[in-house]
């Protein structure tokens, strides 16, 4: 079976905190994402709007691109 989009979002966001040692403030901050937001994200109850998961996915992408290779693909 297929990883759903949340557990994808939620196991990025950990390998990202992993890599870049950043509080869960820090993060949002990074992401610009409210601070709630990121937590229900991380722990994969939120339902992020498709525009939230391209902002997760963009900068991961450009703050810390290692944190994809730490995530399994779909």
């Amino acid at each position: 079976m297929a990883k759903s989009a949340s557990r994808y979002i939620a196991e990025l966001l950990a390998a990202y905190q992993e890599a870049t040692q950043k509080t869960c403030t820090e993060i949002s901050l990074d992401l610009d994402i409210t601070l709630s937001n990121l937590y229900r994200y991380r722990t994969g109850t939120g339902n992020p709007r498709a525009n939230t998961v391209d902002k997760i996915i963009n900068g991961v992408e450009a703050l810390c691109p290692a944190a994809f290779k730490k995530v399994s693909r779909w």
